[in-house]
């Protein structure tokens, strides 16, 4: 019985491995008929990888900036959604950084980029 268990578990393993070397065999065959080779595959994944990880981590964000008295109030541009608010231009990095997820955030220079300055706040 216990013999019989072991056979057949082994059986199982080796289709397994055939199958997948089959698969592999196959696909190499598929690549090879429309003239991609191996590096240029691997080149397609790592662009493909690279673009995944910059869209992640390089959202952008525009923003546009306002001075009313001593605080500068940042608002999203598409939008007009309040974002933060701070004395000075280092407050108001921070304030971003905490309420926005990891993103570039833009500031053109006639949407108040020269708020940013430390001769301004």
């Amino acid at each position: 019985m216990i013999e019989d268990v072991i056979s057949l578990v082994l059986m199982f393993v080796l289709g397994w491995v055939c199958s997948a070397m089959f698969q592999r065999w196959i696909f190499g065959k598929v690549l090879d008929r429309m003239g991609i080779s191996h590096e240029q595959l691997q080149s397609l994944a790592e662009e493909i990888e690279d673009e995944i990880e910059g869209v992640k981590s390089h959202t952008v964000v525009d923003i546009k900036l306002e001075q009313q008295g001593t605080e500068i109030y940042a608002y999203r541009k598409s939008d007009n959604q309040f974002l933060a608010q701070g004395s000075d231009a280092d407050t108001l990095i921070e304030r971003l950084n905490q309420n926005l997820t990891p993103c570039k955030v833009v500031v053109a220079q006639e949407d108040g980029a020269d708020l940013l300055q430390k001769s301004h706040t």
